[in-house]
């Protein structure tokens, strides 16, 4: 139950952080009310997915910045990194009246201390030509590349081919 509630909502690089958070408000609640609220279990593991996807969003726009400048991707342990600093800083109080049988969740938010969005996103496309460039823009995707190549085998096509696959190499995984 609590294992396809989980694979429901989680992303992967997070689901054991989830299925532990899980187990610690079942827990509870059999202790406190001897039953599992499964929709209160379900919005607690809902704002932890939304706030963790937000901080990682952030985090990851910061190291895309930076690396889009080198052409390299992230180590698996900068990715491991991020996660871990996304994960929101957060407690819930659950509350469960036994007269009335029912119950509330109260959420408490911890501020991050320094914002994980350090560098402003500017985008140097503000403008209406600019905008209008990027509209008539062809996409260079290695598989709409892959696609193009295998549906009309031109020298052209070949030539995007492998300048797609040349900046591909250089990425560093």
């Amino acid at each position: 139950m609590r294992t396809s509630l989980i694979s429901d909502v989680a992303p992967l690089l997070i689901r054991e952080l989830l299925e532990y958070f899980s187990d610690q408000v079942v827990n509870y609640q059999m202790k406190i009310r001897r039953s599992i609220d499964m929709g209160g279990l379900s919005w607690i593991l809902e704002k932890l997915v939304l706030q963790f996807c937000e901080n990682f969003f952030c985090a990851w726009m910061e190291t895309a910045g930076k690396r889009s400048k080198e052409i390299s991707v992230p180590s698996w342990k900068e990715i491991e990194n991020m996660r871990d600093r996304s994960f929101p800083d957060v407690a819930f109080k659950y509350n469960f009246d036994e007269s009335s049988s029912s119950s509330s969740i109260e959420y408490y938010h911890l501020q991050n201390k320094e914002p994980l969005l350090t560098n402003k996103c500017n985008c140097p496309n503000q403008h209406e030509t600019a905008k209008q460039d990027i509209q008539s823009m062809i996409s260079c995707t290695p598989q709409k590349v892959a696609m193009l190549n295998m549906s009309n085998p031109s020298d052209e096509h070949k030539i995007l081919q492998k300048t797609v696959e040349t900046y591909v190499k250089k990425l560093s995984f």
